[in-house]
This record gives structure tokens, C-alpha cells and sequence, in this order.
């Protein structure tokens, strides 16, 4: 039986996963969970989920006095960034067939490594936020009632998060099918009354907004439901939800947020290596990272389920 060869990391192809994973634009797991650069595998991270963590703090000091310490409570929370990894095959025919054109066929690999991986952890996040925020009671009932105000509705939810935290919730995720619905409603198309623009855009549906300065991004990617072997099943990964929360362009393990991914490197590929399998007369590429994907703070996000 044939034997595996070690591993070698291999620098060119890293750095063009580096420029897949950029290019790959309409993922959004780190956009509502921002990726926070940590260095380890394990520390802590301050939790904003209960009403002292937004305190003010009385900064004056007295003389002789000492300061006021921000530190780690008890019920702050902990980081653990587990390994990830996905391979695929370069079978010894396939390099025959690619002849001099070796070196595209290892890119074209590493590419599709680092989208399925992208895939991958888009799920996984998009599973997480929705296990972690209930949808609001009552809302997003939009597509059988024309008399509905959906602009309203998460104006409402907006000026909620803002009341609870004292900041306004900055960023949006609209699912598909939650924007389908949207765009096309009645009374948001009767707010467009007068507006030159044919049909809604994302920045005119974010200038209606309490907050117009919203960045507002649609959930596009999609999954199969079903493994291998079976029928095909196509969902949106976001589905018809819209998350409204708080979240950090530059975040750190002390910053309030929704939610976030800490992570060892600051990318979402941290190496690609190629090992040699003689049992499947092929090399082996692997993508590898570490991460901890968590909620932070339920106040600092708002859920409505479109219907």
C-alpha cells in the first residue's frame, strides 16, 4: 500500500488564496462576524450582553487617587480558535493532461478550495447568528399585507438597539428573498414617490432608513441542502431574514458587537500545503485556518423574518 507524503507549505499558491479569498465579494461572514486578529488559539474577550457592560464610567480621579480600571469580569467571555482544513485532489492524469500549464491547474485547485471553504464557513456563521437572535414577534409580515410599512417596521427595531446600547446599529443583511419582497412593496415603493431612480437600490433604501448612513449588503450565496447522490435542493444561505446590528470595521476582543471571528492570522486562509498520496496516484492541496466564531451581545442586533 502506498504511503502519505509530509506536508509542505507552499508560499506562492498561499499568497493567491490570500487574493481568492478578496475576490470572493459576495460572502459575508466577516461582515456580520468581523474578523478580530488575536494571535493565540485561546484568551478572553469582553461580553456587551447585559445593561452594566454600557455603563459610563466616572473617569474623574483624585488626587493621590487611582484610576478607573476597566477589567475582565466573571462572566466575560472566553476565545478557543479550533482548526479548519479542506483538500482536494491533483490527480497524476490531470497533470499529464495540463502539460506546461502546471502551475494554472494548482491555482484553479487552490481557487476552488478557497471558495468551498468560503461556502463553508458562510453556513456555519449564518447557522450561528440565526441560533443566536430570535426573530421579532410580529414583524416582517410583509408580502400579504400591502398595507404593511416595512421601512417602519425596521426603523422601529433600529431606534430599539439604539435605546439598549446607546449606539446605532450600522450594518444590514438582507437574505435574497427578504429583499425581493422588499424592494417591491407598496409602501416602500410609495416612498420613492418623486425619486428619479427606477426601481430601489440599496443606497435609496438605505437613505429611508433612521439610520442612512446603514451599510446594507444582500445575502446572495447559495448551498445545496442535500449530500452528494441525492437530488438537488437550493436554498439561500441567509434565507428571508434581515439582521440589523452593531458592528466594528476595526474590531478587537474589547469592542461591543453582534458577533465575531477570532482568529489566529488575519485572514481567512492562514497556509496551503501539498502532500503527496501514492494510494490515489495524486497530490494533495489543503487549505488550513483557525477560528472561533460567537455572539457577543443579543442587544446589539435585531432579527426579522420575511414573509
Amino acid at each position: 500500500m502506498g504511503k502519505l507524503g509530509t506536508s509542505t507549505f507552499v508560499e506562492t499558491l498561499k499568497n493567491y488564496a490570500f487574493g481568492v479569498a478578496q475576490d470572493v465579494k459576495t460572502t459575508l461572514a466577516d461582515f456580520i462576524a468581523p474578523r478580530v486578529p488575536v494571535g493565540v488559539a485561546t484568551g478572553k474577550f469582553k461580553k456587551f450582553n447585559t445593561k452594566n457592560a454600557f455603563q459610563l464610567y466616572d473617569t474623574q480621579r483624585a488626587v493621590g487617587g487611582m484610576a478607573k480600571r476597566i477589567e475582565f469580569a466573571a462572566d466575560d467571555g472566553n476565545f478557543n480558535c479550533v482548526p479548519n482544513a479542506l483538500e482536494v485532489p491533483i490527480d497524476d492524469q490531470e497533470r499529464a493532461q495540463a502539460g506546461s500549464a502546471d502551475a494554472a491547474l494548482e491555482e484553479a485547485k487552490t481557487r476552488t478550495l478557497v471558495i468551498n471553504a468560503a461556502l463553508a464557513r458562510e453556513k456555519k456563521i449564518f447557522d450561528l447568528v440565526k441560533s443566536g437572535v430570535s426573530a421579532v414577534a410580529s414583524k416582517g409580515v410583509w408580502s400579504s399585507d400591502a398595507t404593511a410599512d416595512p421601512i417602519d417596521e425596521i426603523d422601529e427595531q433600529i431606534a430599539a438597539i439604539a435605546t439598549a446600547t446607546g449606539m446605532l446599529p450600522n450594518r444590514m443583511v438582507i437574505g435574497l428573498g427578504a429583499w425581493r419582497i422588499l424592494k417591491n412593496h407598496a409602501s416602500v415603493l410609495k416612498r420613492q414617490q418623486g425619486v428619479t431612480d427606477k426601481g430601489l437600490s440599496l443606497s435609496g433604501f438605505a437613505a429611508m432608513l433612521l439610520n442612512p448612513a446603514m451599510d446594507v449588503r444582500v445575502g446572495v450565496m447559495g448551498y445545496d441542502a442535500n449530500k452528494m447522490g441525492k437530488s438537488e435542493s437550493k436554498a439561500n444561505v441567509v434565507g428571508s431574514e434581515i439582521f440589523l446590528f452593531h458592528g466594528s470595521d476595526n474590531p478587537t476582543q474589547y469592542d461591543p458587537g453582534f458577533a465575531k471571528t477570532f482568529s489566529i492570522g488575519s485572514n481567512s486562509v492562514e497556509d496551503v500545503r501539498m502532500y503527496r498520496d501514492e494510494r490515489s496516484r495524486s497530490d494533495i492541496l489543503a487549505v488550513d485556518w483557525s477560528e472561533d466564531v460567537q455572539v457577543i451581545s443579543t442587544l446589539c442586533a435585531k432579527r426579522i423574518t420575511v414573509s
